[in-house]
């Protein structure tokens, strides 16, 4: 049985991870200073924030059209038994939507579509360990059980200096819950059911770090422990975390990632945190 992996740039993978573990990726459109890209083709993550800091009006993203996801299965298909197709979470974006319409488009192939519940490096971990599995000949089902458990052990954590971009990108979710005044006050966010949510308020970038410490202790596990420095245009303050973070606990694996474009286009370049699974 063979099993293609599909996904979307929202999970924020390198090409040689894509071309490693064979995962067809599917861009989403950023549009930014009048010009639009293909996210992660045409306009690389670095590129962006250079990009976003000359911008006079907030960036703005669209989900991939209709006849791409069906032009990628269809091409899929005629390879593949099954095509497992997961995608950035539903409540954030109607990629997922538009891929279960596609899946449903295409005659005589399997697809099973699956809304994420989460975005960026996240979702990316989640594509590349189902990726990894379904190279290694692993049954349809053990891969959907997989997914499963991905979804509950993958964890994220992270800051903003400002929510201007959340909040005018319509993505605040929840944490609308920390709008006001941010004077001294570092929000801690989270993804929860889905959408970002409200952690912790915190007061002083001290305390925030040793909030993220206990955090991660609390997220640590008897078995294997990674950690993923997610940061944005600023490194300073996500390699203080990573330093922190490193010297406290033992990790099986330790990356740091910068997020994409159409993340990027709707928290603003300022975010830095943690991801463990």
């Amino acid at each position: 049985m063979e099993v293609a992996i599909v996904t979307d740039s929202t999970a924020d993978l390198e090409v040689d991870i894509l071309e490693k573990h064979d995962i067809t990726m599917i861009p989403l459109q950023v549009t930014i200073n009048d010009r639009e890209y293909l996210d992660m083709v045409e306009l690389k993550p670095e590129e962006f924030l250079a990009e976003l800091e000359d911008a006079e009006q907030m960036p703005t993203t669209s989900q991939p059209p209709l006849g791409k996801f069906i032009e990628v299965y269809e091409e899929l298909a005629t390879e593949y038994d099954y095509i497992i197709s997961i995608h950035i979470s539903g409540a954030m974006s109607g990629t997922v939507k538009t891929a279960n319409t596609a899946s449903n488009m295409v005659e005589g192939a399997k697809i099973e579509v699956i809304d994420s519940q989460t975005v960026t490096i996240p979702l990316g971990v989640i594509v590349t360990e189902v990726a990894r599995a379904a190279q290694q000949g692993q049954s349809m089902e053990d891969l959907l059980d997989l997914i499963t458990r991905l979804k509950e052990q993958v964890t994220i954590y992270f800051t903003v200096d400002e929510l201007d971009y959340l909040e005018k990108g319509g993505r605040i979710g929840k944490a609308t819950a920390f709008l006001g005044n941010l004077l001294k006050i570092r929000p801690l966010l989270t993804i929860e059911d889905s959408e970002i949510a409200p952690c912790k308020k915190i007061r002083g970038q001290r305390r925030l770090y040793k909030y993220f410490l206990k955090l991660a202790g609390q997220n640590r596990t008897s078995g294997s422990n990674n950690l993923i420095i997610l940061y944005g245009q600023y490194q300073d303050k996500a390699q203080t975390l990573r330093e922190q973070l490193t010297a406290r606990y033992d990790w099986d694996t330790v990356q740091a990632k910068r997020f994409g474009s159409v993340v990027g286009a709707h928290i603003g370049p300022t975010p830095y945190g943690m991801i463990i699974w």
